[in-house]
């Protein structure tokens, strides 16, 4: 077990001299350990990792000053006490120490309860300085964490940084489990000061987070160009793809995504931007410093557009547009989808697209999801038509959602039948059972349901089965080219007669024109959605 016990190094190559300084603190806490020169003090830096360090200044094979030098060369030690004990009194030899990293001296021959009282207080500094040190590793690694890379930031005078990051690093615990990735993790840590090349080796590499690292420069000269930076990270990134980690018999390649920057305001912040922005783009390497400005744009509009949609809400404006559908067969309107929209405060109409993404991330989108639901039942009791409405799998699995839904139902039975739920396009789907089972709850009311933007992405075939839908909407991708494109034609004409076999209704969306309206009814779809049938109207005719 390890003892708690403050450890006192004493290095002085005389015999009388560490016994006597032993004598003088024997009965004081402290684990008492010995020295005879230079050399041997920087080993047991290492195995011991003192609080304090005696020091004598002249010895032989390496004398006080060069040890402690050596010492404060290595970072995990610059921070430990170092007392020079010596007989030495000229200035220019206690500048020397003092330039070298020796903190105090004590005078030979020394005063018992000076020294007592020096170590106390030095130990003292010592504690606060490990429990620092403590805080600003990462326990995985024992490399300098978040923590102490901006600690570090600050004392650059021109700091250049390259934030990477394991790609994909959540698959890999998800794949190979926490406890595989974690030492995937710290073997390519061992691994970094190899693969870097040599224009980088004297960065300090940082473990920031889980599977993301950074290697910090100072250039103080300002020779090392973005070219340069940029060069040393593709070389990086090819040598860490084709490098092969051996763990307990197994072999494991990885990728890297970097992000690099400079300048000492907000430098992490605008590094992680932009190790952000390269994984949204798919993108290898970026200059963090080039994308900014758009990003501070971009924030800038998100806010404004935030306190447009609180405001919206507290206004009441937000409303629903309704987008007639045409029933090709009977030539008439008999249904709407039920579109939301924002009204702001100077009078303009905003589409879904300007704000829904955001208000998701904002946290409105609840409350939104709830007032077009409203608005929508409203209009069920102005018009003898059906209207649908879009709900993603976030809205069902929100428990909220799916009980606003159920008791809007309950209570409006009669209209119930007269309802399409159009379920969108989600992969973020957590739970299908929620799902599947909200479905057939509704269905007894005899809501009708509604695989939107189908024959892409998630909307598949798999998703018959699961929901058995009533309706099929073909997505406008397929149809806004389906005169021009025989590919479309013929993908469309296959659902289309796989619809009919399983007498499932469907929609074309986006018919612009009449060409595609034609097709449209050529291949025989039942029902047409589109401008050339009419744009989203603020009241049902």
């Amino acid at each position: 077990m390890m003892s708690n016990k403050p450890i006192v190094l004493i290095v002085d190559d005389l015999k009388d001299n560490r016994l006597a300084i032993n004598i003088a603190l024997k009965k004081e806490d402290y684990i008492l350990q010995e020295a005879t020169n230079g050399e041997e003090v920087l080993e047991l830096c290492k195995t011991l990792k003192p609080d304090i360090i005696l020091m004598d200044a002249i010895m032989p094979i390496m004398d006080g000053f060069e040890a402690t030098k050596k010492i404060r060369d290595i970072k995990e030690f610059e921070r430990i006490p170092i007392l020079m004990i010596t007989s030495l009194d000229q200035k220019d030899d206690k500048i020397k120490a003092l330039n070298v990293g020796v903190n105090d001296f004590i005078s030979k021959p020394f005063n018992k309860h000076e020294l007592i009282a020096r170590c106390k207080s030095y130990i003292s500094f010592s504690k606060i300085n490990k429990q620092y040190i403590l805080s600003s590793k990462n326990q995985k690694t024992n490399l300098p964490n978040k923590s102490a890379l901006l600690d570090d930031i600050a004392l650059c005078d021109n700091p250049k940084l390259i934030l990477f990051r394991i790609e994909d690093y959540e698959i890999l615990e998800e794949f190979y489990t926490e406890e595989i990735a974690s030492k995937i993790e710290s073997e390519y840590a061992k691994n970094i000061y190899g693969l870097i090349s040599e224009d980088c080796k004297d960065s300090i590499l940082y473990h920031t987070s889980e599977g993301e690292f950074a290697l910090l420069t100072d250039d103080k000269e300002n020779i090392i160009t973005n070219e340069s930076i940029m060069k040393s990270c593709t070389q990086f990134h090819k040598n860490t793809k084709y490098k092969i980690l051996e763990i307990d018999d197994y072999q494991y390649d990885i990728s890297i995504v970097l992000s690099f920057a400079y300048g000492k305001v907000n430098l992490f912040e605008h590094s992680r931007v932009g190790l952000n922005h390269a994984i949204k783009e798919r993108k290898s390497i970026i200059f963090a410093n080039d994308i900014i400005s758009e990003v501070r744009k971009d924030a800038i509009k998100n806010v404004n557009m935030l306190k447009t949609i609180k405001t919206a809400l507290t206004s009441n404006n937000i409303v629903s547009y309704f987008q007639p559908l045409y029933n090709n067969k009977t030539k008439k309107i008999e249904k709407y989808e039920s579109l939301v929209r924002i009204i702001d405060q100077d009078k303009n109409i905003i589409s879904p697209f300007f704000f829904l993404d955001i208000a998701k991330k904002g946290k409105y989108y609840t409350q939104i999801t709830e007032k077009v639901l409203t608005n929508s039942f409203t209009a069920l009791e102005q018009t003898t038509k059906d209207i649908s409405i879009n709900l993603s799998a976030s809205d069902i699995e929100n428990d909220y959602i799916r009980n606003i839904i159920l008791q809007y139902l309950e209570n409006n039975q009669a209209v119930a039948p007269r309802i399409v739920f159009e379920l969108l396009e989600d992969e973020s789907v957590n739970n299908f059972q929620i799902i599947i089972d909200f479905i057939r709850k509704i269905k007894n009311y005899g809501v009708k349901i509604a695989i939107d933007d189908f024959g892409i992405g998630y909307s598949n075939f798999e998703r018959l089965l699961d929901f058995q839908p009533d309706i099929l909407k073909f997505d406008g991708s397929l149809i806004k080219n389906i005169h021009i494109d025989q590919f479309s034609r013929k993908i469309v004409e296959a659902m289309q007669d796989f619809a009919s076999k399983l007498d499932i209704r469907t929609v074309a969306e986006f018919v612009h024109n009449k060409k595609v309206f034609d097709i449209v009814n050529e291949i025989g779809i039942d029902y047409t959605q589109g401008y050339y049938i009419s744009e989203p109207i603020q009241a049902i005719e």
